[in-house]
């Protein structure tokens, strides 16, 4: 067993107060008692900062942290020392892989996938001027619908004068099993999912309408045409701030050979994101209404209402829910036979022309009785 050595002294001037004399550790196990703490004359441990470049690291606890630090690694075995470095080797692997994918993912989604410096540039450029469109358009919009006519909202009304049903493509359509078969995609945020789940359970109520939800995942930075992008054979239900465009809600139906092929139903923020329930839910059943195909009811919002949302209206309040008007039409149109395109009248005209009338025929028995036949 090895002793500790006696520590190191030097003389002292005369008149000048004498040092303690200078310790060191020594290893545990060789034998020598750990000395005292040096006290600074009152009985308090004396404190001494370590001098720049003696070893202890900023923030790393000071010397004795750094001394119990550098025993426990004496202490592990070499098979922990391996695991640790392994472990260390795998974090550092793994937060590589993260950053390269972020990397990738904002190369490819915000930038545009750039192959050069310019299209970088631009790419930025883009980006930074969308997300500062996005933050304005999130602030720009009316506090309330307090003192504003609703009824004034019919007046661009694409929908207008429009009173006949428009079907779907007939290979959305099972006449004898479900009517209109048709996904409505949930392009909303979450400040519109209640509505959404009360009109899409209103209109659910008619038997001509089989309809099943798509969620797409939106974010809210997402932009309009991004949240609203159509898509074949199904009707896309999204909101977003459109601006001061004098409608709150509006409809647009891709038709092809008279048949529509989509639906796109959009809610206006500007207008209805601070608005009540009531308006809101209105607006979401009318705009439903019309991606399958159904007109107005009636287009007078100042007369007496007519207790379904097709119908004009200054008070949405009375007109929340789709009415038994509008599920007639519906079962008229997609649970009915397929309509026959039939030639009603040929007229030999004196100038050697010939006129046709033809039409779409749903229900025989009423086109004789109309007809005479």
């Amino acid at each position: 067993m090895n002793k500790a050595r006696p520590p190191a002294t030097r003389s002292v001037p005369p008149g000048t107060k004498a040092r303690p004399p200078a310790t060191r550790a020594v290893p545990p196990g060789n034998g020598a008692a750990r000395p005292p703490s040096r006290t600074n004359g009152s009985g308090n441990s004396a404190v001494r900062k370590a001098p720049a470049g003696s070893g202890a690291k900023k923030g790393s606890g000071g010397p004795k942290q750094t001394a119990k630090k550098r025993a426990m690694q004496r202490a592990m075995t070499p098979e922990q020392r391996a695991a640790r470095k392994k472990q260390s080797i795998i974090g550092g692997i793994t937060t590589g892989i993260v950053l390269i994918g972020c990397g990738a993912a904002i190369w490819y989604f915000a930038l545009g996938a750039p192959t050069t410096v310019e299209g970088l540039k631009d790419g930025l450029g883009t980006a930074v001027n969308n997300t500062k469109t996005k933050i304005d358009s999130i602030g720009d919009v009316l506090d309330n619908l307090d003192g504003i006519d609703w009824g004034g909202f019919f007046k661009d009304d694409p929908w207008e004068g429009n009173t006949t049903v428009t079907l779907w493509n007939e290979k959305y359509i099972k006449r004898n099993d479900g009517g209109l078969t048709i996904p409505l995609v949930n392009s909303l945020t979450a400040e519109w999912q209640k509505e959404f789940e009360a009109a899409v359970a209103d209109w659910s109520e008619s038997d001509a309408l089989t309809l099943s939800i798509e969620i797409l995942p939106v974010e809210e930075a997402w932009s309009n045409e991004k949240k609203c992008a159509r898509q074949g054979g199904k009707q896309v239900v999204c909101n977003g701030n459109f601006g001061e465009t004098g409608w709150v809600g509006i409809n647009e139906n891709e038709v092809s050979n008279n048949r529509i092929i989509s639906s796109v139903a959009k809610m206006n923020e500007f207008y209805l994101r601070n608005a009540n329930f009531y308006h809101r839910r209105f607006t979401m059943c009318h705009e439903l209404g019309h991606g399958f195909g159904l007109p107005h009811t009636d287009e007078n919002p100042y007369n007496r209402n007519q207790g379904n949302c097709l119908d004009y209206t200054d008070d949405p309040e009375e007109n929340l829910l789709p009415g038994e008007v509008n599920f007639i039409a519906l079962k008229e149109v997609y649970l009915a036979q397929e309509p026959t395109r039939r030639l009603l009248r040929r007229v030999d005209n004196n100038d050697g022309t010939v006129t046709e009338t033809i039409g779409w025929l749903i229900n025989e028995d009423k086109f004789a009785e109309a007809w005479g036949l």
